[in-house]
Order: structure tokens, then sequence, then C-alpha cells
């Protein structure tokens, strides 16, 4: 700075560091300005305060307050039957059981017609039900009907369907039992032979 006197010298520092701080200060601005797209909010899109709680029936059979009016979603076995519902008819009952081989939790399931048309197959000895994914709203204590811990279902999708599968007959199953039958008569003939002789 040929020629500038010691204060110009410094106000013309002064003038570079501020231009520099401003230059570093909207990089940050510039660069979120350019990924705005990727963060925009749709001013169109409907408020949801919901949850969904993927969950299981075991954890549903034993659930507290917490889940009570959540929305959650379990896979289970379609067993037993189709249930009318008095005095409505276009919902049906269905009963879910746990997928879990060393559980045996259920649920009562509130459907429409249309839902449980999707059943192919209910559970039972020989037959695999159809396995479902049901999404609803969980009542612990189910104000539309009589207090019952249910789920009334939104969605409902097959996850797998149906099979009928017979048992083989296995003769090996059958020893156990012959062996117990034969020990209890032999017991048995043995006691009277003993009671006769003692008269």
């Amino acid at each position: 700075m040929i020629g500038l006197s010691a204060p110009m010298r410094l106000a013309s520092k002064g003038v570079a560091a501020l231009a520099l701080a401003l230059s570093l200060y909207m990089s940050p601005a510039v660069a979120l300005a350019e990924g705005e797209d990727e963060n925009t909010v749709n001013p169109q899109q409907l408020p949801d305060s919901s949850f969904i709680f993927d969950t299981s029936i075991a954890d549903l059979s034993s659930a507290d307050s917490y889940y009570d009016n959540q929305t959650v979603q379990i896979v289970g076995e379609a067993v037993g039957d189709s249930i009318a519902v008095e005095g409505d008819p276009d919902h049906r009952w269905i009963t879910l059981m746990s997928r879990d081989p060393s559980s045996n939790a259920s649920i009562s399931v509130f459907m429409t017609d249309e839902q449980a048309e999707r059943i192919d197959a209910f559970g039972k000895y020989g037959t695999t039900g159809t396995m479902l994914q049901v999404r609803g709203t969980f009542h612990l204590v189910c104000p539309e009907h009589s207090g019952l811990t249910d789920l009334h279902a939104e969605h409902v999708s097959v996850v797998d369907k149906g099979k009928h599968h017979e048992e083989p007959f296995s003769l090996e199953a059958f020893i156990p039992g012959a062996v117990v039958v034969a020990v209890g008569l032999v017991v048995t003939g043995v006691f009277y032979w003993l009671r006769e002789r003692r008269r």
C-alpha cells in the first residue's frame, strides 16, 4: 500500500477482513439454498399424528394401556372360523393365532366381509391357516364391543396362503401307548390274582 497513510492501510485491511468473513458466512447459505429442493415441505400433505407399532400377538395379549387406541401391525394365522357379528352383516370376527410356536396367544380381529374373504383356510388339525398381516387400531377395552380386547382392522393382506397337509400314519407312535396298556393289564391281573389268593 504505497502512498497510503497508516489509518488508510488499517481501514483497507479491515474491509478485506470483512469481505472474507462475509464470503465464508454466505457459502453455507448458498449451499443450503442449492439443497433446499431435497428438504422441501409439501403444503398439500395432510397432518398425521398416528404411529404404527409393528408388534406381535404375544405382546398384545399381555399389553398395558400403552398400546390402547394405538395403530399396530401384526402377523398371525387365521384359526377357528369366521364368525358373523350380531347386528352388523358387513363385518366378521376372525381369530389370529401367534405364529411363534412357543406361544399360544391369540387376538380377536374385527374386519369387513371383503377383508375376511381373503382367508382361504382356517387353522385346525391337518391344516395351516392363512397367514395375515393386519394393521389397525388396538383396543384394550373396546367401547363398541362390550369391553372386549380386540383389533379393528384397517388394512389386511395375505402373507402366506393356507395349506392342507395329511399327517402320515406312523406305527411307531403307537408303541409307547401299547406298552403302557400291556403293563397296566399285567399289573391288574397280578392284583386280582393276589386278592383271590388271600381269600
